[in-house]
C-alpha cells in the first residue's frame, strides 16, 4: 500500500507528486490536577495558649492537608 506523501501518479503525462499538508504540532497541555474528592481528619489543631479545639488537620484523596476551623483562623497553635 502506498502512502500520499510518496504516491506518484500520471496525470496528462506529467508526474505529480501528491503531497501531505505538515503536521499539525499538538499544544502540550499541562497534566490535569487531581480532584478532591474524599478527605479525612488527621490531627486535631488545638491552640497553643489555651490548649482548646480550634479546628481539625485534614488530608484529601489528592495529597493535600488542609486546616479545617471551627471559628476564625488562629496562628499561634500545634498539632495533636
Amino acid at each position: 500500500m502506498t502512502t500520499a506523501a510518496t504516491e506518484l501518479t500520471t496525470l496528462n503525462g506529467t508526474s505529480v507528486v501528491l503531497r501531505v499538508p505538515r503536521r499539525v504540532k499538538r499544544s502540550r497541555v499541562a497534566p490535569k490536577e487531581p480532584t478532591r474528592l474524599h478527605a479525612h481528619a488527621v490531627n486535631r489543631i488545638l491552640d497553643r495558649e489555651t490548649g482548646e479545639l480550634v479546628g481539625w488537620l485534614y488530608k484529601w484523596n489528592t495529597g493535600e492537608l488542609v486546616p479545617r476551623w471551627k471559628a476564625e483562623t488562629k496562628s499561634d497553635v500545634f498539632y495533636d
